[in-house]
């Protein structure tokens, strides 16, 4: 069996092999993607050079062995149409390659009729059939000879439920066959013994109607609605639709302050220690913000001539240096001023060390370092160990250098 796919005007094929000069056996279906083809009449059309072969399928996209559809050897085009009174719908065409078979000197089956051909034999068994329901009404068969009392007999799903009601018809007995309107009327031929499918009742079709313009509207930033068409028609006046202004709202509660934001968003020291940690925000960024001047940089030009004795640093001077890292388990005490004992070996009581932080040389690492260092206020020494004081606990370990100047 051929497989067609249809989407659109694409057409997929999925078929086995075809042999050549095979009888009584190809089939086909059509299967519809989508609502295009919805309503029309369907062919499949099979092309070999100047030789075209076309296949009616049925209302299920489908044609059986009657169609009697034979291809010989080579490669055929297969392409799908449709029409709907005056609209046609086509496909792009596929290959299908038909492979040579056993078939050597047996005649060949002739192939199915062409559209054309197909239209003509179905116009001349209309014209036999009408000639012989003319025969039948100039004969009275249609219960009157005035043409004024056909009567349809009732109505029927299907045209299999039609001929099991009613087995022995009478000559010109017409019916309605369908689920919906219209219906399809058959009439009995008694000339032919056989119920002919006369279509629909209706009328002629009219006259296309003149194409329809399209108004679309837009609204500016103003409320102006206004429209525009394309078929050049004149447009409705603009109109603005913008409403009249609201009501003033009432203001709005009162902002949270600093320390309150703070808080909220996990702070947990008190109002003094964030308000100190606040006015030392200048001297943080004058040290670490690009192009910050240090404040306790001094300038030489700034010292008297007399304010420092050179040779007597450089002659008595003995510097040494230290270094310990303060854990935040060290801190002691349950309020301010808490205080951390650190011992370094070798400090002495007397000692007035520079203490400093030891950075990491990671930006986001050294942030911390130095906003927990601006918390320690004061250090004490004594022998071997140094005692530093904060405001507040510093949450990370702090590495730490001192530089002791002695004599």
């Amino acid at each position: 069996m051929l497989e067609c796919y249809v989407c659109g005007q694409s057409l997929k094929l999925y078929t086995p092999v075809i042999a050549a000069d095979s009888l009584h056996y190809l089939t086909g279906r059509t299967h519809f993607s989508g609502s295009d083809w919805d309503g029309h009449s369907t062919w499949l059309h099979f092309r070999q050079g100047e030789t075209v072969y076309d296949v009616a399928l049925d209302a299920d996209g489908a044609f059986g062995e009657d169609a009697e559809l034979s291809l010989t050897l080579g490669e055929w085009e297969l392409y799908l149409t449709g029409s709907d009174g005056e609209d046609r719908l086509t496909t792009v065409p596929v290959l299908l390659t038909v492979k040579a078979s056993g078939l050597v000197d047996a005649p060949l089956h002739p192939m199915p009729l062409s559209v054309a051909e197909q239209v003509d034999s179905k116009a001349s068994a209309a014209l036999a059939f009408a000639a012989a329901v003319k025969a039948a009404a100039e004969a009275g068969e249609f219960n009157g000879r005035d043409g004024t009392s056909f009567v349809i007999r009732g109505f029927y799903d299907t045209f299999t439920d039609l001929t099991a009601a009613v087995p022995v018809p009478e000559a010109g007995a017409a019916f309605g066959v369908g689920t919906t309107a219209p219906y399809d009327i058959y009439i009995w031929d008694a000339v032919n013994e056989s119920w002919r499918n006369n279509g629909t009742i209706q009328g002629a079709r009219g006259e296309t109607g003149a194409q329809g313009a399209t108004f679309t509207p837009a609204v500016d930033a103003g409320g102006n609605l206004s429209w525009t068409n394309d078929a050049g028609l004149p447009n409705p006046a603009a109109q603005n639709i913008r409403g009249p202004a609201g009501a003033v709202g009432a203001a709005g509660p009162a902002g949270q302050s600093a320390f309150d934001a703070a808080v909220e968003a996990g702070y947990s020291g008190t109002q003094a220690t964030f308000n100190a940690a606040l006015a030392a925000v200048p001297y943080h960024n004058a040290r670490h913000l690009p192009d910050g001047a240090d404040p306790i940089t001094v300038q030489t030009d700034n010292l008297a001539n007399a304010a420092v004795t050179s040779t007597k640093i450089a002659a008595g001077a003995v510097s040494s240096s230290y270094g310990g890292t303060i854990q935040t388990t060290d801190w002691s005490g349950s309020a301010a001023p808490y205080s951390a004992a650190i011992a370094v070996s070798g400090l002495r009581e007397s000692d007035k060390p520079i203490a400093d932080a030891v950075m990491s040389g990671t930006w986001a690492t050294d942030e911390a370092l130095e906003d927990a260092w601006g918390l320690i206020f004061r250090a004490v020494t004594a022998a071997n160990l140094i005692t530093f004081y904060a405001r507040q606990k510093p949450d990370v370990a702090l590495p730490f250098s001192l530089l002791c100047v002695r004599k």
